[in-house]
């Protein structure tokens, strides 16, 4: 990028190189893909045009599925990012809440054995 487009060189590498993370994702995803499509892409596009294709079908309702399966597709991409990138807390364990104290007892009295028994080992 920065040959291709020298006379940006400076706001390239002070602005839009410091943020990379956030969009080098969205840009190798959506552009470098070296000519592959995943079979699921293919089939879903050719579940569309056998679903919405026969001899009456227009061009432009034919297109403007297609569209909208490639809108549902991105969007439910767009929903996995979101999902894998937050990380989410769970519900305290049962054990942790209601046995507390009793684990609490339990590593305090059992901890030393095990400890003497692992250097014996």
């Amino acid at each position: 990028m920065l040959t291709k487009y020298e006379p940006c060189q400076a706001y390239l590498e002070n602005k839009l190189y410091p943020s990379r993370e956030s969009w080098a994702r969205y840009s190798i995803g959506k552009i470098f893909t070296a000519g592959v499509e995943s079979t699921q892409q293919v089939e879903s596009i050719n579940g569309v045009l056998k679903k919405h294709l026969d001899r009456s079908t227009l061009l432009k309702k034919l297109v403007k599925e297609v569209e909208r399966e490639l809108n549902k597709e991105a969007h439910y991409s767009r929903l996995n990012n979101y999902y894998g990138s937050n990380p989410s807390i769970g519900l305290p364990s049962t054990y942790k809440t209601i046995f507390k104290d009793i684990d609490s007892i339990l590593k305090e009295c059992l901890m030393p054995i095990y400890c003497h028994f692992r250097e014996h080992k």
